[in-house]
């Protein structure tokens, strides 16, 4: 997920309330039962937390946290590990520092040097929290793997052998791995960005067209 510099957004109904990256479209009774079940408001993210939910909202306007995933009536909606990885940060650190470090050294860990453009492309998307809607973890190192498995699915879509047993072998642990990796979508998020979710793109297709290689 590549986006563009975040710039978080304020609601002009209630001042309170910080709007998502990308707007929701019209949400169904659906939409609602999965945010809702799925994502939490931030003051229930707080509890027990020694800062209260007005000092994270002021950090969020500020471009050090991410923007909420969704918003229904004037509630964000954040994921449950929301805190996950700014928690790993270390006190007094630099976040984005933070991200840029961790995200470079999984993806040598994989032999691939992503160029600064990209990595500050990606630290962006996160703070975009539209991360939030696809991994049911979001850090640096999910956030890599999770375009780092998508584009070997591509590369074994693009010259399929269903009839191989080493790239049957190949599909189906990448789409597995990616399956571990990502939440079910809201019926919203098609709307929301324009396009299927990835979900259906690799693992829903890959079963689907290649129902041998999951046998």
């Amino acid at each position: 997920m590549r986006v563009a510099a975040v710039r978080p957004i304020i609601s002009s109904d209630l001042l309170d309330v910080i709007s998502t990256f990308t707007p929701l479209p019209e949400i169904t009774a659906e939409d609602e039962a999965y945010i809702r079940g799925e994502f939490f408001p931030l003051e229930d993210l707080c509890l027990g937390r020694q800062a209260h939910a007005s000092d994270y909202r002021n950090r969020i306007r500020s471009g050090e946290l991410p923007l909420p995933t969704y918003v229904i009536d004037s509630v964000e909606y954040y994921p449950s590990d929301y805190f996950l990885f700014p928690d790993s940060v270390e006190p007094g650190s630099n976040i984005k520092e933070a991200f840029l470090a961790r995200y470079r050294r999984i993806a040598a860990a994989y032999n691939e040097s992503p160029s600064t453009n990209i990595v500050n492309q990606e630290y962006e998307g996160y703070l975009s929290g539209e991360y939030g809607v696809c991994l049911k973890m979001v850090t640096p190192e999910t956030i890599f793997l999770k375009e780092f498995v998508m584009t070997r699915i591509d590369e074994l879509f693009e010259n399929p052998k269903p009839f191989d047993g080493t790239w049957r072998s190949k599909l189906r642990g990448l789409v597995n791995r990616l399956d571990g990796l990502e939440r079910q979508f809201a019926p919203c998020d098609t709307g929301r960005f324009g396009s299927l979710p990835s979900r259906v793109r690799y693992i829903d297709r890959a079963r689907k067209e290649y129902p041998e290689a999951f046998a």
